[in-house]
């Protein structure tokens, strides 16, 4: 006689089938995603620094073969060698459908985060009468989508509300089956595991800012499962599963890095692979000082933005979860984990979401602390706020207005920032005056200063070639052995040479010329105007990052070699 087959529990992520209420939320969740693209256009077109900088640039090279042919070299300063797969839909898109219809769509696709954070907080939250649960689900998700970072990023190309769709989806999936993980064959849950980190591991190789929150969840399903061998064994296999992911996305791109430049995450982490044109150095924006300074880190960022970010802007939700988790943490040291009244919230996804945020804000804290990489954590906050508010030992009613409360708190003094924005529609990314250029193969136009210009180089010919001599990352003062990469790429051009940047910060150009034996040709410079500038667009000129109307195009000319 063939034994019992085992029935293992899942927590739902929606109402029964049973349930009125199921249509209705199901309904929201498929209409939900529709209204953030509205919102995208009324927020209007992305001009920020980085779209300017690499996002459009990338994808138009990756796509024209650019970068495997070598036309171009630096345009886009060190983001010239990320990996371009992100970028590439939302390029196609621009580029074949009305502009407004790309960011309707790039918006609804942000606006995935929604329903996967109203079904998280299904399976986390205990509420009897589903349509307060659905009630509270949708206040969570919805706070959490409109936080100030993450309004900010509603239609823009940061990208950061795309990838965490991979990380929540993999978060969704391991609640989902948390149980099977805990009491299936060791083989089976493995398996399951594994499967569960695609999303993440995807993510991460589109983004590697987001491995911050996939080794999170790798780490909170070790200790969730209670740190014995079938924990290690899924922990394991979650992570086999998600650098299967990663190489999906990643592995063409770290390839090509690596036959090219020596490291196949060049310029980053050279100190681990150390490639010969760079020294083994980290590079980064943003790091945090340790001792007391790191522990005060949340509330430091909430007064002062700019220690995390290049815009200013302003959400307590971080600092509010950071108290709310001490609190919890020690309630539950103090008091047990007996609360008067029903819980708020399942033990196993509580503890599962909480691992992962308290591992997530570490590792983040510990490399690069860029706000916008948080945002994973930054849309789960208000969920993982009333989890915390039901760890109190407080009657129900108290819990819940506590929760309650800090959630008003956030949702009324939150100021989302801009990174630029159109106001006025443009009907295509970067437009720009007649360059007088012809589609000449022989052409090398070399690339200066530190602004973010590549976007406008699909403008060009196509036959014309890029080479960036100055950047943030790669300056010609220094002795960088991808500077003699620029100085050999230059000696080997055999036809007319011309520069093309910034009409004011020409001088800036004339001293970096200088040290690859270049000059600027007398009387030659043509203006070229970006028929796109609008004056308000200008970001704070102690960024050093306002977006000029005028450039110029000049000639070149070698200086005799003495």
């Amino acid at each position: 006689m063939k034994a019992a087959k085992a029935h293992y529990i899942q927590y739902d992520m929606l109402p029964s089938a049973r349930d009125p209420l199921r249509k209705g939320v199901l309904a929201l969740l498929v209409l939900s995603p529709f209204a953030y693209g509205v919102i995208a256009l009324m927020l209007g077109a992305d001009a920020s620094w980085d779209l300017r900088n690499y996002h459009w640039y990338n994808a138009y090279a990756y796509v024209t073969g650019r970068h495997d042919s070598g036309i171009d070299f630096l345009p886009a300063q060190s983001q010239f060698f990320l990996n371009p797969w992100l970028d590439v839909p939302f390029y196609l898109l621009a580029t074949h459908v009305p502009l407004k219809l790309a960011y309707f769509i790039l918006g609804t696709v942000q606006g995935l985060n929604f329903p996967l954070l109203f079904m998280l907080a299904w399976m986390t939250l205990i509420i009897p009468k589903t349509l307060h649960k659905a009630g509270a689900c949708a206040a969570v998700a919805a706070l959490g989508t409109f936080s100030a970072m993450g309004i900010s990023e509603i239609g823009a190309v940061f990208y950061d509300n795309v990838t965490s769709l991979g990380i929540l989806l993999s978060a969704l999936l391991i609640l989902r089956h948390l149980k099977y993980l805990a009491e299936a064959p060791e083989a089976r849950a493995a398996m399951t595991a594994a499967l569960c980190s695609l999303p993440a591991g995807l993510a991460v190789g589109l983004k590697m800012t987001c491995a911050s929150f996939c080794l999170a969840e790798c780490f909170a399903l070790l200790i969730v499962l209670g740190i014995r061998r079938r924990a290690f064994v899924a922990s394991f296999a979650f992570g086999c599963g998600a650098l299967a992911g990663y190489a999906i996305t990643y592995g063409h791109w770290g390839w090509f890095l690596f036959t090219h430049y020596g490291s196949p995450t060049f310029p980053f982490f050279n100190r681990f692979f150390q490639a010969p044109l760079m020294p083994p150095v980290s590079i980064g924006d943003y790091f945090v000082l340790g001792g007391s300074a790191k522990l005060l880190h949340p509330f430091v960022i909430a007064i002062d933005p700019y220690m995390a970010n290049e815009i200013w802007w302003q959400d307590w939700r971080i600092p509010i979860l950071y108290v709310f988790l001490i609190c919890a943490v020690a309630s539950t040291v103090f008091f047990g984990t007996k609360k008067s009244g029903e819980p708020l919230a399942a033990s196993l996804p509580s503890r599962f979401l909480l691992w992962t945020a308290a591992a997530g804000y570490f590792t983040w804290i510990s490399f690069e602390a860029v706000y916008r990489y948080l945002l994973p954590l930054d849309m789960l906050a208000p969920l993982l706020i009333v989890v915390c508010a039901g760890l109190m030992p407080f009657t129900l009613r108290t819990r819940w207005q506590t929760a309650a409360s800090a959630l008003i708190v956030i949702a009324v003094t939150i100021q989302p920032g801009t990174w630029g924005r159109h106001h006025i529609w443009p009907e295509k990314i970067a437009s720009i005056s007649d360059t007088g250029l012809k589609a000449n193969a022989d052409m090398l136009v070399l690339m200066a200063g530190y602004d973010a210009y590549a976007y406008l180089l699909p403008e060009f010919p196509p036959g014309v070639s890029f080479l960036r001599i100055q950047s943030r990352t790669f300056r010609p003062e220094e002795k960088l052995g991808i500077n003699d990469l620029i100085a050999d790429k230059i000696a080997a051009h055999k036809g007319p040479i011309k520069l093309f940047m910034t009409a004011r910060d020409m001088k800036t150009a004339e001293a970096a010329l200088s040290r690859f034996k270049l000059a600027l040709a007398p009387r030659t410079c043509r203006e070229v105007t970006d028929r796109l500038y609008e004056p308000h667009l200008d970001r704070p000129k102690e960024m050093n990052n306002a977006y000029p109307p005028a450039y110029s195009l000049c000639d070149v000319k070698r200086l005799a070699a003495r």
